[in-house]
């Protein structure tokens, strides 16, 4: 019965992010040039740091699907899902404290080794979106991937700083949060071991 109840609750708190990530990542943008910076990415974080890469890619993916389907202005296109999916996987994998011990050995504190993990999340995630979604963006519109990639990056080199600050203050307060909100089932999670 143990592991049921450690399902249940793992299915809760995806669902919880998927709707978070909608909200934040179609409702809540702030408008740029060449693009729209939102905050979509922190309950993707969350959930690669709480769940590791499966809940990444999963609250990544039908964040993204669900999104384009209330929200989108056009059709749906699945290279934007798959760009979704790899960055899930890669806060999953970066974030997840159970993985990357040699960054919590390098750093004194807990956050210290969450801050280097949260820039590294931030640098890898800023770099897939620039060159997947630039690829993705020249079926839609009629410029050369190039451009639309030297458009973009400046934008991207704005976001990796506060996406660091922002994925790194959220997720050191998880253990904050009461155990009525972050059963033991899940802080085990981010209880990192030596």
């Amino acid at each position: 019965m143990k592991s049921n109840r450690f399902l249940f609750i793992n299915i809760a708190y995806i669902g919880a992010l998927i709707a978070l990530q909608v909200v934040l990542g179609n409702l809540v943008q702030i408008t740029m040039l060449t693009k729209q910076m939102n905050f979509g990415f922190l309950p993707i974080a969350v959930a690669g740091y709480l769940m590791g890469p499966v809940g990444g890619i999963l609250v990544a993916t039908l964040g993204d699907i669900i999104g384009t389907i209330l929200f989108g202005t056009g059709a749906y296109f699945p290279g934007f899902t798959v760009t979704a999916a790899i960055v899930g996987a890669v806060y999953g994998l970066i974030l997840y404290p159970k993985y990357l011990h040699w960054i919590s050995g390098c750093c004194k504190s807990r956050t210290g080794g969450l801050l280097i993990r949260a820039a590294l999340a931030s640098l890898a995630s800023a770099v897939i979106y620039a060159f997947l979604n630039s690829y993705w963006l020249t079926f839609f519109v009629n410029k050369g991937y190039w451009l639309i990639f030297v458009g973009r990056v400046p934008f991207y080199l704005i976001e990796i700083p506060i996406f660091t600050a922002v994925i790194t203050v959220c997720c050191a307060q998880m253990k904050r949060l009461p155990r009525m909100l972050l059963p033991d089932e899940i802080r085990k999670n981010i209880v990192e071991k030596p």
